[in-house]
């Protein structure tokens, strides 16, 4: 072992310790040493002399003056260099033995190496065996950004090494923001660990983390030790700071214990446990609250998630996931995504997949966490649900047929329960070429219904349904070059959809699982205007449409894409949700949306719905990006939407005030009822060692409540992050936030 590679390796025990676990590139997201004053590089001439006996290059020795050679030994002075492969030793003074490759240096003692630059006013090295004992040395490692100093370094053999009082920091020279302190480390090639004492680290002088003892890899191997801490403040729950420690059980499993103190609600102990099989991989996540002093009541979280892949293909996937009550989240929520929880899904699922065929045989329920929806509103239990889907090869010639199935029970407490059979089987074929398309498609969808549960007297517990489809897709392609020397390519591409589903009575069926979604322009081409087999909408109806786009013909790139359509209805549509009277317009909304991408800086888009009979927008929305580069973003949206009355605008950034500040910031407003339903705004302080994010959130939560909370994270670059991770949120709050150039 020499003294390059104990350096490098002190250096990765500060990356990779589960203790000083260091996190992904900070917020700021380019490259994180950007701002730093440039490094330079331990460059070292390089010999290509053949190995001697002993396995090492040959040692070349060169000075002003040499004096005395006897044995070997001769005493160098002034502007001394001893080079040996990529290594190179200088000093002002060496008394050195090429028979035993011993050196003693004096004076301005530099050692270099491809990753490191040691300095020291006095060295005892052997240049074959690469032990030896540097005093007072400054290190530097290039290539990491990382400085510091050891009172001795020994390099005791092949595989073990010793550092003295060292300090460690990513800061430039001259500069001590943050600084690691160890009196002494061992390292130990054999083992792949080290160890050390009384590690502490400084900010500005003032310490911020302190442990008697940590044991750690000397490579990217997993360990056993604290992670990062993460703290937070909310007017919900007072101070939040959780300290998880890591459990490194085995090569295929380990655990976290994730105590977490809340000054207004108590202690709260949870854990991880996660697990990786031949055939399986899965995590269980616990958290439990004995009692919450502001509910006056105990709490807890279950998360369990488990994907085993079982013989010839087959699959059987488990979740689980569990809350104590419908305010955990608002409550305890330790995440800002976590907090707009509203449902929580349970299932078993088995499945098996080919080419031209899928089966999915599931048991399904939710429990609902959203305070404001009533029992009566809750999702169907499925106990089970059979999927089955076929379809043939669509890549050959000829007809194409599909077959699609669901067998499902729906329960749940104290409402109407059923089995559910329903099947569609279809063929179609597609007549044109690269100019246009014509494809008819017939279709029978055949559902049954056996209502077994809590059914009311006097009703039929049989029902059934069959109804036939068609439908006829058309369209053509036109192309023509734009610009000067045609560099763009302008399409017009007109689609025509008809579709005739004949009238069924189906008042009778009950609602289990059918919604009618909001129209859209990709709604004018489904065959059904509900999601969901509850209701198959009667139709015959032509949907014309027109679509335009702008390709750069260099990149391939899409600069504009124009989409606008309509139905026109050639009888009225009387299968509807229950309280929903038959529909007997002519015309459905004309809806269209446009998505222009000026230059690789600026985007928007825009969506409309328009109501002929009306004359009036019943949904619309706008939004404009300027993103000229990573964490350079400003977003501007409006939306409308008339059956909900809903007037909101959304204003959110991420913007660089100067080299080393920036600012990120939302404001979601609602117009109609002029109250802000979130607000956020937040500063970030990137230096060359260390970046520091502070964010102030206010916000309405589901039942009405106002809360605000501050989060901070304070990242020291090559270290560790300390603080509550914020990257999720401000991507989740900002669009664009985070972009394809992180890095330079």
């Amino acid at each position: 072992m020499n003294v390059s590679r104990a350096l490098v390796l002190t250096a990765t025990l500060l990356a990779s310790a589960p203790l000083l676990a260091d996190t992904s590139a900070g917020s700021i997201g380019y490259n994180q040493w950007g701002v730093c004053p440039p490094i330079p590089p331990a460059a070292v001439p390089v010999t290509s002399a053949p190995a001697a006996s002993t396995g090492n290059p040959s040692t070349y020795v060169s000075a002003d003056q040499v004096t005395g050679y006897v044995h070997g030994e001769s005493l160098l002075t002034g502007k001394v260099r001893a080079i040996q492969g990529d290594r190179l030793l200088t000093a002002q003074r060496m008394q050195y033995d090429s028979t035993t490759g011993n050196a003693h240096a004096v004076g301005d003692v530099q050692y270099r190496s491809r990753n490191l630059l040691l300095q020291g006013p006095v060295a005892d090295y052997n240049l074959n065996t690469a032990r030896g004992v540097f005093e007072d040395t400054h290190f530097s490692l290039p290539r990491r950004h990382g400085r510091g100093s050891a009172k001795v370094l020994k390099a005791l053999d092949k595989n073990h090494e010793q550092l003295y009082d060292m300090q460690y920091t990513t800061c430039p020279v001259g500069r001590h923001d943050w600084m690691l302190h160890a009196p002494d480390l061992e390292l130990d090639q054999s083992t792949n660990t080290g160890v050390g004492h009384n590690v502490t680290i400084d900010f500005f002088g003032v310490p911020i983390f302190w442990t008697p003892y940590i044991n750690f890899p000397l490579n990217d191997a997993r360990k056993s030790g604290f992670l990062a801490p993460s703290f937070g403040f909310s007017a919900f729950t007072g101070t939040d700071l959780t300290t998880p420690y890591y459990l490194n059980l085995a090569p295929n499993y380990d655990a976290t214990l994730i105590p977490r103190i809340i000054t207004k609600r108590g202690f709260d102990m949870g854990g991880e446990f996660r697990y990786l099989t031949n055939s399986s991989k899965g995590r269980i996540y616990v958290s439990y609250l004995p009692h919450d002093r502001l509910a006056n009541r105990e709490r807890g979280l279950l998360n369990f998630n488990d994907n085993t892949a079982l013989e010839d293909g087959w699959n059987l996937n488990t979740a689980y996931n569990w809350v104590s009550d419908n305010q955990y989240f608002q409550d305890l929520g330790n995440s800002l995504a976590t907090i707009a929880t509203t449902s929580l899904e349970r299932h078993v699922q088995l499945s098996y997949a080919t080419q031209d065929w899928n089966f999915l045989t599931q048991a399904q329920e939710w429990q609902i966490v959203d305070p404001l929806v009533p029992p009566s509103a809750y999702p169907y239990r499925l106990l089970p649900q059979t999927l089955f889907t076929w379809q043939s090869n669509p890549a050959s010639s000829g007809p194409q047929y599909a077959f699609n199935s669901e067998l499902v029970q729906f329960q749940q407490d104290g409402r109407l329960g059923a089995l559910r059979l329903d099947f569609k089987p279809s063929a179609s074929y597609t007549f044109g070429n690269a100019g246009y398309y014509f494809t008819p498609t017939a279709a029978m969808r055949v559902t049954e219904y056996n209502l077994d549960q809590n059914v009311p007297l006097g009703t039929q517990t049989q029902l059934s349904r069959i109804t036939p489809i068609v439908s006829l897709d058309s369209g053509l392609f036109f192309q023509r070059s734009v610009g000067d020397n045609g560099n763009y390519i302008q399409t017009l591409e007109p689609r025509l959809y008809y579709l005739y589903v004949p009238y069924r009575n189906q008042s009778q069926i009950p609602i289990f699982d059918t919604i009618q979604p909001q129209f859209s322009f990709l709604q004018l081409f489904t065959d059904n205007r509900f999601y969901g087999a509850d209701r198959q909408g009667d139709a015959n109806q032509l949907s014309y449409a027109l679509t335009s786009r702008l390709l750069d013909t260099a990149s391939g790139s899409q600069l504009l894409e124009a989409d606008i359509g309509q139905i026109r209805y050639f009888s009225n549509r009387n299968v509807q949700l229950p309280g929903v009277a038959p529909q007997t317009r002519l015309f459905s909304d004309m809806v269209g949306d446009i998505i222009l991408n000026l230059n690789h800086n600026w985007s928007t888009d825009y969506g409309q719905q328009w109501n002929p009979s009306t004359r009036r927008t019943d949904l619309a929305s706008i939004g404009i990006q300027y993103h000229p580069a990573f964490h350079q973003v400003i977003n501007l949206a409006y939306r409308y939407n008339r059956s909900l009355a809903l007037r909101q605008t959304d204003l959110s950034f991420a913007w660089p005030l100067t080299r080393h500040w920036s600012m990120v910031g939302r404001w979601n407003y609602d117009l109609k009822n002029k109250v802000t339903l979130e607000s956020f705004a937040g500063f970030e302080y990137d230096s060359c060692c260390w970046t520091f994010q502070v964010v102030s959130r206010r916000y309405i939560t589901q039942t009405g409540q106002a809360n605000a909370a501050i989060f901070f994270q304070l990242q020291l670059k090559g270290l560790t992050t300390i603080g509550r991770h914020l990257e999720d949120f401000l991507q989740n709050g900002i669009l664009g936030y985070s972009g394809p150039t992180q890095f330079n």
